[in-house]
């Protein structure tokens, strides 16, 4: 079996790279891969996206799927990449690969009637192409403070399928903005079935959000409902609702990742400004993650290969969930996650890695 990778048209988020799993002339498997960079503790990681994997049926377990992912995870590693992200179809079928899940899409909805704690406001400025700089110098700032977002290099993100987009000004600097699509069914004389999607939602300061809340709240008698989109990205916004009752949430575990590189995923972190130390070891069959780490951290970090014994031994894939936040863990909870040992309890490891929001608000 050959693994064939050839160079595709520039995707939006970066290099992408179509790979084909071949025996002779008989094309077995294919997939895109991109490389990018996705957001990391206020910094940009180079990552290898996975995307579009399709094998014939009568081509499937044949181990074509395991030889390109394999094949591309050295080739990523070997061009810089610190992390690999997918969308999974089955996620028993890529914990095989060491990935784990990262990000939740986490939809919240509520009435319109529901933001009756803000006054209405309209002063918000419809977008047009004059504003795509606006619009990115939010995202980026918003991405400071979240994991995994994507680059942004165009408008289309923010038009197209009915998509209108709106951005606040604080005495004339972009401070925040909202991307919505309506839906609405009509009964006889009425429409029924109203719906305000909020498609993305970006800010600097409370001062923007509630700004944006008190623009959605114009949208009233016009649609019924509010549903919002990636509410995992802005926990800020749930906690700003006051009407909790009247929130319901669904949670679609959304996307996995792996680590490609420990030692400049460990370089990367933001680390808290107390001092403190730590000794990692991650074991996996890939060389620039498998390996033993000792941390010291406070004002800057240093990392450093070490023979010493760990504080804690993780798998490829706790390992990326804990580094990006995934969730809140201290040294009891996690020893329930697979591929977790606990050597030290006093080990400042986990107190390092605070949970943190993160996904992507696009599908890649």
């Amino acid at each position: 079996m050959d693994i064939v990778i050839k160079n595709r048209a520039p995707s939006v988020y970066g290099e992408a790279l179509s790979v084909r799993a071949k025996d002779g002339e008989n094309e077995l498997s294919g997939g895109v891969f991109t490389l990018t960079e996705t957001a990391y503790g206020g910094r940009k990681i180079k990552t290898l996206l996975t995307g579009g994997i399709e094998t014939p049926v009568v081509n499937r377990r044949s181990g074509c799927v395991r030889e390109m992912i394999e094949k591309m995870h050295v080739y990523g590693a070997k061009n810089g990449c610190v992390l690999g992200l997918l969308h999974p179809f089955s996620f028993s079928f890529y914990r095989k690969f060491g990935y784990e899940r990262v990000a939740d899409h986490i939809i919240a909805g509520f009435p319109t009637s529901a933001l009756d704690f803000v006054q209405r406001r309209c002063d918000l400025i419809p977008y047009d192409e004059t504003k795509l700089s606006d619009m990115h110098t939010v995202y980026n700032e918003f991405g400071k403070s979240r994991n995994l977002l994507l680059p942004r290099t165009d408008a289309s993100f923010y038009t197209g399928g009915g998509r209108q987009a709106y951005i606040y000004c604080d005495n004339g600097k972009p401070s925040g903005y909202v991307v919505v699509t309506g839906s609405k069914s009509l009964y006889v004389n009425h429409y029924t079935d109203t719906v305000l999607t909020v498609k993305e939602l970006a800010y600097t300061n409370p001062e923007a959000l509630k700004a944006i809340f008190s623009f959605l709240r114009m949208f009233e008698g016009e649609y019924d409902r509010i549903e919002l989109y990636d509410c995992g990205l802005y926990r800020e916004a749930e906690m700003m609702l006051k009407h909790n009752m009247q929130t319901d949430y669904k949670v679609i575990p959304d996307i996995m990742g792996r680590v490609l590189n420990t030692k400049k995923m460990l370089e990367a972190h933001e680390y808290p400004n107390e001092p403190g130390e730590f000794t990692v070891r991650v074991k996996d069959t890939l060389p620039t993650v498998n390996g033993t780490y000792h941390v010291s951290y406070g004002g800057g970090c240093e990392v450093k290969e070490t023979e010493k014994a760990p504080d804690v031994t993780l798998s490829a894939g706790a390992f990326t969930q804990i580094a990006l936040g995934y969730r809140a863990l201290d040294m009891r909870s996690a020893a329930y996650l697979d591929g977790v040992e606990i050597h030290n309890a006093y080990s400042e490891f986990f107190r390092a890695f605070p949970p943190v929001a993160g996904g992507v608000f696009e599908h890649f």
